[in-house]
C-alpha cells in the first residue's frame, strides 16, 4: 500500500510539472525568405536558449509562464517574438543598417575605416544632436582634430569661419568644400538644419580630396542627410528650456525732475568743456536751461514761469 500511494505521488507531480512546461517551435528566415541557420533562441530574461539548424528550425522548452522569444543572429537585426498562449511561431529577421560611424564617405563611394588610408574624421547625428546646436557650423567645434571653427560674431544665426588644416593660401580663398548628398554645396553652411543631417564626414588630407581636384585644395566636409525609414509615420519633437539670471544689480533710475536737470546740466557742461568752450557754465545755462527758463546761481535752480 505504502508503494502504491508512492507511485501515485510521483505520478501527479511529474503531470504537474509537464504541465508547468511547453515545447515552442518555429523558423527563422530572413528578408528573402531563406533559413538564417546558428541563430540564437533565447527565452527572454533567461540564459536558456537553443540555436537554429541548418533549415532555420528549432525547438525549445519553456515554462508555460514564459512571454516572449529573442532571435539574433549576425549582421541581423534582434528581433523580440511573443509565445503567449503560441507553441508554433514563424520569424523573419531584417538585415542590420549598417553602422554609420564606421563608414567614411570618400568621393563618390564609401569605404570602411579598416579599408581607408587618409585622414577622415566622421561626425554622427548623435553628436550633433548631444551638443543641441542651433546650425552645422558650431557642431563641428571641438569635434575634428585640425579643424579651426571661428566666431568672427555673436550675433545668432552667424556662420562661422571653418579651417581645415590652417590657412592653405593668402589671397585666395580658403573655405573647404562643402558636399551634400554627392552635389558640391554653394549655399550658407547654416541653411542646412542639423536635424537633418544623419553624418558628417571631414576629409582633410591630399589623398582623401584628390577626386575633387583643385575644389578640394582647403579640406572637404561630406555631409549626408537622413533618408526615410520603416513604413510607420513618427513625429518627433525637440524642445528646450532655459532661464536667464541678473546676475549684476540694476542700474541706478532717476527719481525726480530734479535729479534729471541736474544730471542733463552736467552732460551740456562736459560738452563744453570738450569744445573748448571758455564759459562752459554759459554753455551748459543757454543751450538747456534758459530756454527752458530755468537759470542757475551759485548752485541754486531759478525756474521762470510765463
Amino acid at each position: 500500500m505504502r508503494k502504491f500511494l508512492t507511485l501515485l505521488v510521483m505520478v501527479v507531480f511529474a503531470t504537474f510539472a509537464m504541465a508547468q512546461n511547453k515545447t515552442v517551435t518555429g523558423k527563422v528566415t530572413d528578408e528573402k525568405g531563406a533559413p538564417v541557420a546558428n541563430a540564437s533562441v533565447l527565452v527572454k530574461g533567461t540564459t536558456k536558449g537553443v540555436t537554429t539548424g541548418a533549415d532555420g528550425n528549432f525547438s525549445i522548452s519553456v515554462l508555460a509562464t514564459s512571454k516572449a522569444l529573442v532571435i539574433s543572429s549576425v549582421n541581423f537585426t534582434a528581433q523580440e517574438v511573443s509565445i503567449s498562449g503560441k507553441s508554433v511561431v514563424s520569424v523573419k529577421l531584417t538585415s542590420a543598417a549598417n553602422d554609420l560611424s564606421e563608414v567614411v564617405v570618400v568621393g563618390y563611394s564609401t569605404s570602411t575605416k579598416q579599408a581607408f588610408t587618409g585622414s577622415a574624421k566622421t561626425v554622427s547625428s548623435e553628436q550633433i544632436t548631444n551638443k543641441a546646436v542651433s546650425n552645422v557650423s558650431q557642431a563641428l567645434a571641438g569635434e575634428v582634430a585640425g579643424v579651426r571653427v571661428i566666431n568672427p560674431s555673436g550675433q545668432p544665426g552667424a556662420t562661422a569661419t571653418i579651417r581645415i588644416r590652417g590657412i592653405g593660401s593668402v589671397n585666395g580663398n580658403r573655405d573647404p568644400l562643402y558636399v551634400v548628398d554627392g552635389v558640391p554645396y554653394s549655399g550658407t553652411l547654416n541653411s542646412i538644419n542639423p536635424d537633418d543631417i544623419s553624418n558628417l564626414v571631414v576629409l582633410k588630407d591630399a589623398a582623401a580630396t584628390s577626386i575633387y581636384g583643385s575644389r578640394g585644395a582647403n579640406g572637404v566636409i561630406v555631409i549626408t542627410t537622413k533618408n526615410g525609414r520603416g513604413k510607420k509615420s513618427f513625429i518627433t519633437v525637440d524642445a528646450r528650456y532655459g532661464t536667464n539670471k541678473a546676475i549684476l544689480p540694476r542700474y541706478d533710475v532717476l527719481t525726480s525732475p530734479d535729479e534729471f536737470i541736474a544730471l542733463s546740466w552736467e552732460a551740456l557742461y562736459n560738452q563744453g568743456v570738450s569744445l573748448n568752450n571758455a564759459n562752459p557754465t554759459n554753455y551748459a545755462n543757454v543751450n538747456l536751461f534758459s530756454t527752458a527758463g530755468i537759470s542757475v546761481n551759485n548752485n541754486i535752480w531759478n525756474v521762470t514761469t510765463g
